[in-house]
């Protein structure tokens, strides 16, 4: 089948959550005046071959989205069937949809991107608290991961910023970035990564989140990809081969302050920086655990969105390929 393809000089409709920080944050901010930034193109491609005349397929992908951070320019979609793209139903971004019967799927997402480091900030609304509160499947409160938080004895400064620095430490003293063959680490269980004491960034922040909101400090997760290439000249290429994640944290006074532990654990010469600030190395495209697509899949809330997900006759199913890429502009 011949593909379609859709130019969209401006990402207007596809933009969530697209704020100016209203809340300036003044503690180990890391940044004076203009903030570096980097300018670079990336390739999502996704693949999923039909088995039989008769096999139903349907496929999500999440798409980029504009925010105080990052902006997305020239974005284009070939794709193998008619699609459909929506606003998460629970979660923070949009996905891409596409199905069909007995026929394979194919779907490239190409688009620009520059990209701002960051101190965070913004308010928050009271929908926004409460959902920076709320457990999830993964992320339970009133455990194990409780039990610890309620545990760790705070300095002097018991403001929101010196809690969450006190968590903050503990996590990066406690856990260690080890991804071992056939682990149960990735899946951003908090429970299991108090226990295991290591894991990906799913777990490291995961584990910082149910901290944070045992102690009434809201949170919240998102995901992207690494860009690796910092420096390189315009036109420098090169596969990405996986996710990265990291979390927010709420403080009233300074807004939504950014943490990125896993990174901190393997660059320890960082570590003051991550508390409170990210690099322009990296593309957020996801927020939110539990995902509630639309359409709903047939099994449910996903607790991760940033890989593909396919399903074969009403049953998840691994078998799409996937290949991400950036190049430097």
């Amino acid at each position: 089948m011949k593909k379609a393809t859709l130019f969209l000089a401006l990402l207007g409709s596809l933009s969530a959550c697209s704020t100016t920080p209203a809340t300036s944050p003044t503690t180990n901010v890391a940044f004076e005046g203009e903030r570096p930034q980097r300018t670079f193109r990336f390739d999502y491609n996704a693949d999923l071959a039909a088995e039989a005349a008769d096999e139903e397929l349907r496929l999500w992908l999440p798409l980029p989205s504009d925010t105080a951070d990052q902006e997305i320019g020239e974005l284009t979609i070939e794709a193998s069937h008619p699609y459909k793209i929506r606003d998460l139903k629970e979660g923070n971004g949009r996905s891409l949809y596409m199905e069909s019967v007995g026929e394979d799927l194919s779907v490239s997402i190409h688009f620009d991107v520059t990209r701002h480091a960051t101190a965070g900030g913004g308010s928050a609304s009271a929908t926004e608290i409460a959902m920076g509160l709320r457990g999830t499947e993964m992320i339970p409160l009133g455990g194990k991961v409780s039990a610890v938080s309620a545990s760790i004895k705070v300095s002097n400064d018991d403001s929101t910023m010196g809690v969450a620095k006190t968590l903050y430490d503990h996590t990066l003293e406690r856990m260690n970035y080890a991804k071992p063959v056939n682990g149960e680490w990735g899946r951003g269980d908090a429970e299991w990564a108090c226990d295991s004491r290591h894991g990906n960034c799913t777990d490291f922040h995961s584990y910082f989140m149910g901290l944070a909101q045992t102690r009434e400090i809201p949170a919240r997760f998102v995901m992207g990809f690494p860009i690796s290439g910092a420096g390189e000249p315009a036109g420098s290429t090169d596969k990405v081969g996986g996710y990265h994640c990291w979390a927010y944290f709420y403080d009233t006074a300074e807004g939504w302050r950014p943490v990125d532990i896993s990174e901190a654990d393997k660059h320890p010469e960082m570590a003051e920086f991550f508390f409170g600030n990210l690099d322009e190395n990296r593309l957020e495209m996801i927020g939110g655990r539990d995902i509630l697509l639309s359409p709903a899949p047939a099994a449910g809330r996903l607790n991760l969105f940033i890989y593909p997900y396919a399903e074969s006759n009403g049953f998840p199913t691994s078998r799409v390929q996937k290949s991400f890429q950036r190049t430097n502009l």
